[in-house]
């Protein structure tokens, strides 16, 4: 078991090193700093609210299903945050390099990540097409942006992102069901 461990950990850091040393450039530096908002709290909060706020029905329904899937990823998010308390990657690896210094020093597992994706899982249950493909494209750019700019390792985007399909494709329609 600790084979396996050791491998998982020397991959998690060799794709770390891949997506923020080997691929960097100057050019994509501001950009991922954008994309990284499309997971945060303000953009989850102001989209949210701004649909339920609609005058369309669709968007009305596509924003309230939003709010519980966010209410209920963000709750695990935070519970496995303080359970686990894994360092981000830059503050334990000196190579790394951080383009931003969050203010929660828990990496595990990856808040923007879950957020994003649970945003766009919800939002394509109703929405195809081009824009459906938008918007999972826009949340699985988020996830690689926290590994790009240092302050996510890959597993904690995976298991953000595992957090936000089990929300979005199982708790959520088992809310909805019981309300």
């Amino acid at each position: 078991m600790r084979r396996i461990m050791r491998y998982a950990q020397a991959g998690d850091k060799n794709l770390l090193f891949f997506f923020n040393k080997k691929i960097r450039k100057d050019f994509l530096d501001p950009v991922m700093i954008v994309i990284t908002q499309l997971g945060s709290f303000s953009f989850a909060l102001s989209l949210t609210l701004l649909l339920i706020l609609s005058k369309n029905a669709s968007a009305t329904l596509i924003g309230e299903r939003m709010a519980i899937a966010l209410m209920c990823s963000s709750l695990i998010i935070f519970a496995i945050k303080i359970a686990v308390h894994r360092p981000r990657p830059f503050m334990t690896i000196e190579e790394i390099r951080a383009m931003l210094i969050p203010r929660d020093k828990n990496s595990f597992p990856s808040g923007h990540t879950c957020a994003a994706l649970t945003m766009g899982m919800v939002a394509t249950q109703t929405i195809t097409g081009f824009l459906g493909t938008t918007f999972m494209s826009l949340a699985v750019l988020v996830g690689i942006s926290r590994v790009y700019l240092g302050v996510h390792y890959p597993s904690d985007v995976l298991i953000g992102g595992g957090i936000a399909v089990l929300t979005a494709s199982m708790i959520l329609p088992w809310i909805l069901s019981v309300l």
